[in-house]
């Protein structure tokens, strides 16, 4: 189980051990050459899981890393940073992440990021790039830095760049969960492609594995002439599958003409898109990577109840047998596959959305005898949801309680004015049970009146049979007709 694992790491985590993975780092390096000053910037993360973390108190923990950056000019260094990368206090590891900024002159450099643990010296790993900084005298498109968030900011924050706050992903891996890739980017003298502006054109492609790539995904936006601007964009990925791709940011003249192109490749991971989970297995190793495998038998009857309500024909009766048996494997992997095709990038949030308004059904429907998402009206709330209108009749002298819930608009059969009659014959608790409906599909009772009035329907009925009698007599108290074909 997920847990159990993660309770097993941090137990070696706070014995002051790490993984058997050496330091693992991701390097995101930019040159920004503004008109006033060119600097480079170095965006770092490092895993978690290859550094110490020691601990701190009795629950905090914290990392550190010892950081060179150098920039060489042959065997001259034009500019260095050598600091020390304290993680904040933690009561679980997580990545570290960090950015520097450094002026250097045009010229040809060779960038080299040297990284150590401080709890650990033979952890380390050196990192060398090539590094170009050209003097800018024409119009300029920085490199795409990818992004794995951004928001409005206002404060001294190292990470933020004209309001915003910019996440960076040096790993240049999208995990999951991920469903926008953004990239964040500059334009320098844009005012010299035209008084008209110019455009900033992005796509993605994916690499095919035999030299060939596919697009899969485009944008674009129009920018004003301006001596300096910013590029923020994001494109949805929700539906790419793992693979490598490539961002590709081009600047363009208004008559589309092409002035700049940078290429960016990433990684995409994104597994439950990969397979047809309608009839592919998944073993119990890969099932334990997901919230199902966190279950408790209770819970997983629970929710797989509480899914019945979606179920229709072959789908449900598969569900109810499930139920009926013991194979809790089967059970969890009937769960992930539902909320999996619901949201492949995130199914555990699909669930949890679904089980708070499960949970709430269950509450307001509750009957006594069963769970409220079990009851009839659960289920219409489940698969219709909210009525637009509700009429509930109590004191009817001639009948027992009964609801009728109206919906203006009906997507799930494109009609209007849509109409559900429940009634309780028992009396017992809150145990409607839906007598009548004008959607398609659903119960359609032509006698549902007599059935409503059954307490003295033989003696009040419209015509002399009772067996056909579709409607009975108009009645001062007797308003369950009207209020379903007028309201």
């Amino acid at each position: 189980m997920k847990k159990n694992r993660f309770l097993h790491t941090l137990i070696w985590l706070l014995l002051g051990l790490k993984s058997s993975m050496a330091l693992d780092a991701g390097i995101a390096y930019i040159v920004y050459a503004t008109p006033d000053r060119p600097y480079l910037e170095v965006n770092i993360e490092i895993a978690a899981g290859s550094i110490t973390f020691k601990t701190m108190d009795s629950l905090h923990l914290q990392a550190a890393v010892e950081v060179l950056i150098l920039v060489r000019s042959g065997e001259a260094v034009a500019n260095y940073e050598k600091y020390l990368l304290n993680s904040p206090l933690v009561t679980a590891p997580r990545d570290l992440l960090d950015v520097k900024r450094m002026f250097i002159a045009p010229g040809e450099y060779t960038l080299e990021v040297a990284l150590q643990d401080a709890h650990d010296p033979q952890n380390s790993q050196t990192l060398t790039y090539p590094l170009l900084v050209e003097p800018v005298r024409e119009t300029y498109l920085t490199t795409p830095l990818l992004l794995r968030s951004y928001r409005r900011d206002s404060t001294e924050n190292p990470f933020v760049k004209h309001g915003i706050f910019l996440e960076p992903l040096p790993f240049a891996f999208y995990e999951q969960r991920a469903t926008r890739l953004a990239f964040f980017a500059e334009v320098y003298y844009g005012e010299r492609l035209g008084a008209n502006g110019y455009a900033v054109r992005y796509y993605i492609e994916q690499d095919m594995g035999d030299g060939n790539t596919t697009l899969v995904a485009s944008g674009a936006q129009r920018k004003k002439p301006s001596r300096l601007d910013a590029v923020l964009a994001a494109i949805d990925i929700s539906q790419l599958k793992s693979g490598n791709y490539t961002l590709t940011v081009e600047l363009r003249t208004e008559h589309n003409q092409l002035v700049a192109r940078h290429k960016v490749p990433f990684r995409r991971s994104n597994p439950l898109l990969d397979i047809d989970l309608s009839k592919a297995e998944i073993s119990e190793e890969e099932l334990n990577n997901y919230f199902v495998a966190d279950l408790s038998e209770e819970n997983l009857r629970y929710s797989l109840r509480a899914l019945s309500a979606l179920t229709w024909a072959d789908d449900a009766e598969a569900l109810k047998n499930l139920l009926a048996g013991n194979d809790l494997y089967a059970m969890r992997l009937y769960l992930l596959r539902h909320f999996a095709q619901k949201n492949p990038n995130n199914p555990e949030a699909a669930y949890l959305e679904y089980m708070r308004l499960a949970g709430a059904v269950d509450q307001r429907f509750h009957s006594g005898f069963r769970y409220g998402f079990e009851t009839d009206r659960g289920r219409t709330f489940l698969r219709f949801g909210r009525p637009d209108d509700l009429i509930r009749v109590d004191d009817d002298p001639a009948a027992p309680p009964y609801e009728i819930w109206v919906y203006f608009n009906f997507p799930k059969t494109h009609q209007r004015n849509v109409k559900f009659l429940f009634y309780n014959p028992s009396l017992a608790g809150e145990d409607f049970i839906l007598l009548h409906s004008n959607a398609r599909g659903e119960i359609n009772n032509p006698r549902w009146e007599v059935v409503l009035y059954s307490r003295n329907a033989i003696n009040q009925i419209e015509g002399s049979n009772y067996h056909d009698a579709t409607h009975m007599q108009r009645n001062f108290n007797r308003n369950a007709r009207r209020f379903f074909e007028d309201f």
